[in-house]
């Protein structure tokens, strides 16, 4: 998986090459195909290698540092040459649709113990009923990634606990019902033209 993750990050989805890969990995190109079908089945399994560390969701009692430890754990994996290469490969090529595929079949996958995390801190009354799990999972995610991979600048430990304390603060209000749940907005009176009696 390190030969296939080193040359997506070199070449991207659309050059990738399986004899390029077999090369790297100092093994025929047979023995590349025989366990992956296809170049999407390839960097899908590549993919997965990257993202997974293994690890079941933190349990610690808390939603807030199971957070922690959840995001702490996506930028150990992000921050490493292979996870760089392949969030550039994704982003550079996400209109072809093979890599929207792949991505969006992986994306599920990924976002598991965040929702696990989460729907936790809801059963222990840390979290309301009917919070949107994956919108809490990206809002931490996303500024994370974008600090990362866009800004290139540190994440340090004051930074994910201000985002992680900002994201649960605000969906213990209630900030981040599903929209079906919120209640009703008060219908607005309809505004009275001086010449209407």
């Amino acid at each position: 998986m390190h030969a296939a993750a080193a040359e997506i990050a070199r070449v991207g989805y659309a050059a990738l090459r399986v004899e390029d890969v077999a090369a790297r990995a100092g093994v025929n190109k047979t023995t590349v195909y025989r366990r992956w079908p296809t170049k999407a089945e390839l960097v899908r399994a590549t993919l997965r290698s990257v993202a997974e560390d293994g690890d079941p969701p933190p349990d610690t009692g808390s939603v807030r540092r199971d957070l922690l430890e959840l995001v702490r754990r996506f930028i150990a994996v992000a921050s490493t040459p292979e996870g760089h290469g392949l969030y550039r490969m994704v982003q550079a090529e996400l209109h072809v649709p093979e890599v929207d595929a792949l991505v969006r079949t992986l994306r599920d996958e990924r976002l598991a113990p965040w929702r696990e995390v989460l729907a936790r801190g809801v059963a222990r009354g840390e979290l309301p009923p009917g919070t949107d799990l994956d919108l809490l999972g990206e809002m931490i995610r996303a500024p994370v990634t974008n600090r990362l991979f866009r800004l290139r600048a540190p994440v340090d430990d004051g930074f994910l606990e201000a985002i992680v304390d900002v994201v649960v603060l605000g969906a213990k209000g209630g900030g981040a019902l599903r929209r079906a749940q919120l209640p009703a907005a008060p219908a607005a009176a309809k505004p009275r033209l001086p010449d209407q009696r």
